[in-house]
Order: C-alpha cells, then structure tokens, then sequence
C-alpha cells in the first residue's frame, strides 16, 4: 500500500507559496486595474450590480468588496492574502489560513472582469478550495509541519490534475484547427503566445521537423499520459515525472505566470513516499479528518469533474445537461471549472499599440512593461507573476475596440493622470501629463530573423495593419 506523506506535505507548500505570488502580483497593480481611479473600478462595479442584481448579487458575485472597496481595502485584502498564505507555509492554523486566502482570492475574482478570469485563476481556486479538507479546521501552532492528506481527498487533486491535462489536449483535437492535426502548430506558438520569453525566440528558429515531433511529444503527454496517474507506484511516479517535464518545457519557452508552479504541486502529489530521496516524515501528522467529510467532499465535487471532462470529448452532447442547475450553482464560487489552453492556435500576432500626439500629426508611443511595442524590446522573463494589463491587450488586439470598450477607460485615465494607471507602463513619452490625443492602432509583430537581430538589435519587426479605435480628444474642461 501507497504511502504519500512527503507528497501531502509538498502540495500544501506549493499551493500556500502560489497564493502568495498571486497576491504579490496582484498588489503591485490593483489600484491601477480596480482602484477607485483604475482603469475597471470594482467600486464602480458593485454600484452598478447592486442596483441591478439587488441580494441576489451575493450569490451572483460571491465577495467580501460588498461591505468595503476602497483604495486601502483593495491593498489590504492583498497583504492580508500574503499574510494568510505565508502563515499556512509556515504551519499555522493551516486550514484557517487556507480559507482566508480562498474567501480573499474569490473576492477579487468575482469583481476582477477581464482581468481576472484567467484558467490558472479558476485552477487556483478549484485547488484552493480542495485544500480546506487537506487538514481540521483548527487553530494550531506546526512549525513547517503538515497533515498527511486523506486518500479520498488526495484523490480529488488526482482528478483534477486529470481534468487539466486531458482537456488541455483533447479541445486541440476537437476543435477544427487544422495545424494541431497536422502537428504544425508549433511553428507559430512561440511567437503568438501572449508574452513570449528569449528561449521563445530562440525555439522559434527550431527546424520545422523537430517542430512537428515535439507537437506529437505534447499530445502523447496530454492525452495518454494523465490516465497513467491513477496507477500507484512506478508508473505514477513515472507520469509525474513526464507531466513536470512538459511544465519545465512551458516554463522556459512562456510567461503564464503561476500555472506551472501550481501544476508542479499537484504532480509532485502523484508521488509516493518510497520515491522521494529522503524518507524521514516525523514532522507529519496523520490524517486530520474524518471519511465521512472525505466522503461528502468527494459527491459534492466528483460529478462536476466528470461533467467537464465528458463535455470536453463530447461538446454537443446533452447527456449530461440534468447537471446543468448543480454546475450554474457551482459556477460563481469556481469550485469546478473547465479547461484547455489554446484550442485554437493563432497564426498571426496583432498589436495594439497606443499613441499620443499635441498636435494631432505627430505621435508618440507609450511603451508596456513586457508586451512588445518597441522592436528592440527583448522579450521579458515575468513569470509567476503576471502584468495583467499586458496579458489583456494581447486579447483585445485579436477582437475589435467595441468588444473591449475597457480600453477607453484606460484611455480616460491617462487624460486624467492617474499614477496608478501610469505604473503599469513602461515608458510614458509625456512624462506623465496628458496629451491632446490619443488613439489605439494595430500592428502586426512577428519575431525577427538571426540576421535582423545580430544587425539592427531587433528583437520584433512589425508592420502598419490598421487603425483600431477613433481618436480621443482630452476634456479641457475636465
């Protein structure tokens, strides 16, 4: 019989130093994404649905921001989330701190729109959520110490280490994108992914057969090798083993901030005692909780599971749509969630790219911290944490400005000034005062040659594709 004591011990770390890293990202930059001059106001929000939703918002959008959402408690909730998940690594009171960083997290992710609603968010969540049957619910003092998971409980981090991988290759196969059936799609991952690192451009210059054999090589470990982590011993070792690899592969080539920290976590969990170097697990306590609570955590959550997974092989199948009311239930508290990154490959790289002008014919760019504009910008290193508005902008260049009207906020802030929106750039070539104007305009980026690089220092060549908003004007009343 199995043992996986160390592996307890590992997930619980992983899981508490991950929602630190969410919430240190996230303070750097939650006054300029919802503060109350941010460019999505949670404040602003939570008026509108009030006003809408009426109580049912407490069930709809299930946070702590209904009481207070001021600058400082937007701040607060942040060091407090950092407070709470440092404790839990530590050892203290672990399931209480567990909550708190779910109850905190949940908060900001149903008010957090388009930049909160990201599949390692919900990942977080789900695990998160998962983690509160890890240990009792009592307050105690275990320095670095934790309790040996339940089997059942276990278990469910199994499934949903399933879930994610599985679907995170079958939507490829199902979706009609021609380029992972023929197991071409890599030749244009590298450089279309929302920010890509140096390794990326590098891997990009890979012969277009070595691309197609490492496609092949990411379907085989997707697809087949998440059914091996059912089997104890050798061969579940051996799966994690595999599934990290693809982890440390996407790590080198990708900024996808704290996914693969997470997804190391749950793999490192498929790992039994007997594998690990050191053998000694004094400072573990034996299962905390009891198999009747295994038992009621795994019916509440087990089904929602296999509806995801089984809607992601059969799509259009209605089998399954009796669950429908239990998952619209499940919905707003992300206890269970799809997934599957890019199901469909994108095969250009369109970016928007915002200018100022005083004059309205001479303009000037402002710069993101590490999404490309500039050329000769070399691809940044950012990961596990994620500059959230540079992700979006990534999204909002494949859709049109009327599909992503927050950028007009973003426009309205840098007229007014604001120092928290103007943090979350780069450069500002006015130096922090409002221009006259302002546009959005489109290019299309692709990475440069080994030529291009070593002679003119670029990383990126771009070409004019389109203007993408219309032109705003600064209030001088304002």
């Amino acid at each position: 019989m199995e043992t996986y004591l160390i592996s307890s011990w590992v997930i619980s770390k992983t899981l508490a130093l991950t929602y630190f890293v969410a919430f240190l990202s996230l303070s750097t930059q939650v006054l300029g994404l919802y503060g109350s001059r941010g460019i999505l106001s949670i404040d602003h929000l939570l008026n509108i649905l009030d006003k809408e939703l009426g109580l049912s918002r407490f069930r709809h959008f299930p946070s702590l921001f209904w009481f207070a959402s001021g600058d400082f408690v937007l701040k607060t909730v942040c060091m407090l989330g950092m407070l709470a998940s440092t404790l839990a690594f530590l050892g203290f009171s672990q399931t209480w701190m567990f909550l708190a960083c779910w109850v905190l997290y949940l908060s900001f992710c149903s008010c957090g729109q388009v930049f909160l609603s990201y599949q390692w968010d919900n990942l977080l969540l789900e695990l998160g959520f998962i983690a509160l049957f890890f240990a009792p619910f009592s307050f105690e003092w275990m320095p670095f110490s934790t309790y040996q998971i339940h089997p059942m409980i276990l278990g469910l981090v199994w499934i949903l280490l399933f879930k994610l991988m599985f679907s995170s290759g079958v939507v490829k196969l199902t979706n009609k994108d021609p380029d992972w059936k023929n197991l071409s799609a890599l030749r244009f991952h590298y450089w279309t992914q929302p920010l890509p690192n140096p390794v990326a451009w590098l891997a990009d210059k890979l012969p277009l057969g070595f691309q197609k054999f490492s496609c092949m090589i990411m379907f085989l470990i997707e697809v087949a090798v998440p059914f091996i982590i059912f089997i104890p011993g050798v061969p579940s070792f051996a799966a994690a083993l595999i599934l990290i690899f693809l982890q440390i592969l996407i790590v080198l080539t990708g900024n996808f901030a704290f996914f693969n920290l997470l997804t190391i976590g749950m793999c490192l969990g498929l790992v039994a005692d007997r594998f690990w170097i050191f053998t000694d697990t004094s400072w573990i306590l034996p299962v905390g909780i009891s198999t009747e609570v295994a038992v009621t955590v795994l019916i509440a959550l087990l089904p929602g599971n296999l509806f995801w997974i089984y809607k992601t092989v059969f799509e259009k199948s209605t089998a399954l749509d009796f669950m429908l009311p239990w998952m619209r239930f499940l919905f707003p508290f992300r206890l269970t969630n799809p997934y599957g990154l890019f199901a469909v490959m994108t095969k250009s790289r369109p970016e928007i790219v915002l200018e100022g002008s005083n004059d309205g014919s001479n303009w000037l760019e402002y710069e993101f911290k590490h999404k490309p504009t500039k050329l000769t910008h070399r691809p940044t290193v950012v990961a596990p944490f994620q500059p959230r508005l540079d992700w979006q902008m990534w999204f909002a260049a494949l859709e049109t400005f009327n599909e992503n009207m927050w950028l007009q906020n973003l426009v309205t802030r840098l007229f007014d000034e604001c120092a928290e929106v103007q943090e979350l750039l780069k450069t500002d070539p006015f130096e922090g005062k409002s221009p006259k104007f302002m546009r959005f305009v489109k290019y299309t980026y692709q990475f440069s040659s080994w030529n291009e690089l070593k002679s003119t220092g670029q990383w990126w060549r771009r070409d004019h594709f389109s203007v993408y908003s219309p032109v705003f004007e600064r209030d001088e009343e304002a």
